[in-house]
């Protein structure tokens, strides 16, 4: 070893060096789950320690490859910045930054990225990657020639394989069982998983690729709408709801009333039973709106396919999508869209702009569309978090004490839980007051609604919060969303008969032709038993 030093230049050292803090600074978060896996009280101590030295060694194999002359401190400061961002959410929600998590990220408006915001954030940062950036940038790493900084390079990585081969074989039989059966646990290893997860993010990412109708797939070029009713047209609109677990519904057995308004309605539907599509806004919303099933769905679909409203635009339905929240994510590129997310156009403002404010208006763009079906899309704020306490009205805070901080890790579980019901108490307020709304016309069109919640959301359970969990391991309670429709008498579908699906198992894999059915559109692409609003004997 005393003979290699010399011959492993100063920024290989330096590489060395951060390995060693990358691995022991940011992977709090990877340890205490693989400590979970494998308990040191059983005789695992060893078989940390070698982890350790693997992940040091790795991060050492990483870097030493993409190490250069005129950007080795660049990627190191990089990696302490990712690190830090990482752990610290790692840590402080339970999340992983995964190409889920990336996509939600960088899609997310500016209020919502501040509502994650903190001094706890920034203090983090400050110490564990501004002050090491300054070190990095002020050391002096006296490059050598070209020929003895490539003999440098070819030293390290051969170290570092050699160190990674030897940890390896010394517990194989543990890393076996690693590998194949604590998957999730790797994840949370920084910043080795988010600086994988960007390259594979960006690699893989074609927003501006969006592309007109005509250069699209038709996944359904048989679609037409047969009503059943000739003498009226259809008036449906569709809630997009956000992180609504539907644990947290009255309407589902929940013991709180969380649903006082709903339970009062005549007509209404809670489907107890339903799964997303993913776990955050970015992959579900895209998802529901697609043809593809779950399993089928790709980011690449959303700009290759058309979707659910775009069959119908092309069936000459008049489609709206009013949305309150981040965008729509693509599913709106070629219908109406109006962005309610400030006093300029919404003015149900406290100064949060609230989802009632969609309402506002609505009856202009039916009058303006008297002999068409219309279809009204509401991306709603709902429960986003983690500044739970911010999505309602102050007067909808029932549930006291509450969690006033995007720091959930510092509230108690009960203030949590408060907070989180009183955004469940708006939404049953907010649906409420849609279907008041489209009553009003349900003696002149065929009047339905269906909200759908994107993903659910983790409030604490297991040290985990908020959502984007890579779905193969996500908890239950980020995967089981709520689902509401309301029929009106003039509707094709009856509510008595709709109910007998209440608790069937669904997914967003069937949201695309429900929405189609309560247009009446018939199309191969839907077979029968595909719509929720569809009984098992019809």
């Amino acid at each position: 070893m005393k003979r290699l030093k010399p011959m492993i230049t100063p920024q290989y050292r330096l590489i060395w060096g951060c390995s060693l803090l990358f691995s022991v600074l940011f992977n709090l978060s990877f340890f205490k789950h693989f400590i979970d896996a494998f308990p040191l009280s059983e005789g695992n101590i060893g078989f940390a320690l070698s982890a350790l030295i693997l992940l040091i060694a790795v991060h050492a194999l990483f870097f030493s490859l993409l190490a250069g002359r005129y950007f080795t401190k660049a990627i190191l400061i990089a990696g302490f910045f990712i690190g830090a961002s990482a752990a610290y959410f790692a840590w402080t929600y339970g999340v992983v930054v995964d190409t889920t998590m990336l996509q939600n990220m960088l899609q997310t408006d500016t209020a919502e990225a501040f509502g994650l915001l903190s001094t706890q954030l920034v203090l983090v940062v400050a110490a564990f990657a501004v002050l090491p950036a300054v070190l990095i940038y002020r050391a002096s790493l006296h490059y050598q020639s070209l020929f003895i900084e490539i003999r440098a390079k070819i030293i390290s990585v051969m170290l570092a394989i050699v160190v990674i081969m030897l940890a390896l074989l010394a517990y194989s039989a543990n890393y076996a069982s690693f590998f194949r059966e604590y998957k999730s646990v790797r994840y949370y290893s920084a910043p080795l998983f988010p600086i994988y997860s960007v390259g594979k993010y960006f690699k893989g990412n074609h927003s501006d690729l969006l592309k007109p109708a005509a250069e699209m797939e038709n996944v359904s070029p048989d679609a037409k709408i047969v009503h059943t009713t000739k003498d009226a047209h259809q008036l449906i609109v569709l809630i997009v709801g956000e992180t609504g677990r539907a644990d947290h519904f009255s309407l589902n057995g929940y013991s709180r009333q969380t649903n006082p308004k709903l339970t009062q309605r005549k007509g209404v539907i809670s489907f107890s039973n339903m799964t997303s599509c993913g776990t955050s806004t970015a992959v579900s919303v895209p998802c529901m709106f697609s043809s593809d099933s779950r399993k089928q769905f790709s980011s690449d679909s959303i700009y290759d396919k058309l979707n659910a409203l775009d069959t119908l635009s092309m069936n000459k339905v008049a489609v709206l999508w009013r949305d309150n929240n981040s965008t729509s994510k693509g599913v709106a590129k070629r219908v109406e869209y109006q962005s309610f997310k400030s006093p300029d156009t919404n003015t149900v403002c406290d100064p949060e702009c609230r989802d009632t404010g969609m309402l506002i208006g609505l009856d202009d763009y039916v009058s303006q569309h008297p002999d068409q079906d219309i279809v009204i899309v509401l991306h709603s704020m709902g429960s986003h978090g983690p500044e739970y306490y911010k999505r309602y009205p102050a007067k909808f805070e029932h549930y006291t004490p509450v969690c006033k901080s995007n720091q959930l890790d510092k509230c108690s579980s009960e203030e949590i839980i408060n907070a989180y019901d009183n955004t469940i108490l708006y939404t049953d307020h907010f649906i409420d007051q849609s279907i008041e709304w489209l009553d009003t016309y349900s003696k002149h069109y065929r009047t339905a609604l269906l909200y759908m919640s994107d993903h659910g959301e983790s409030l604490g359970e297991d040290d985990i919060y908020l959502h984007g969990m890579p779905y193969a391991f996500a908890p239950e309670v980020q995967k089981h969303v709520a689902a509401i429709a309301w029929l009106s008498d003039s509707s094709p579908f009856k509510a008595q008969e709709v109910m007998k699906n209440k608790d069937r198992p669904f997914s967003q894999d069937n949201f695309y032709c429900s929405v189609l059915s309560l247009l009446e559109v018939q199309t191969k692409t839907c077979p029968s038993g595909a719509s929720i609003f569809t009984t098992p004997q019809q």
